[in-house]
């Protein structure tokens, strides 16, 4: 699926990606200065919280349209193999 466009507006799934790299850098910047191990916590926990919401987005778009369209060709085994996948890696 290499020529897959994903549906869903590039911009926010990128806006969200800025996002968790703020993140990111703060977790970072706090460990570098010896911060208080609960805010760290809490700064991963924002990272955690942001790549679910972009997991999110991404699994709508491809159901929504992917899915969709594999479903239409009659590829189900595809389908269940592929959704299935996905949720070994949790």
């Amino acid at each position: 699926m290499g020529d897959y466009k994903m549906q869903t507006k590039k911009d926010t799934l990128l806006h969200r990606i800025k996002i968790i790299q703020g993140h990111v850098r703060a977790i970072e910047s706090m460990l570098n200065n010896n911060e208080y191990c609960i805010d760290i916590v809490h700064q991963s926990q924002a990272v955690q919280k942001a790549l679910k919401k972009l997991d999110s987005l991404v699994m709508e778009d491809h159901i929504k349209h992917c899915v969709v369209e594999q479903a239409k060709k009659g590829d189900l085994t595809k389908i269940t193999e592929e959704l299935l996948g996905i949720y070994k890696y949790k």
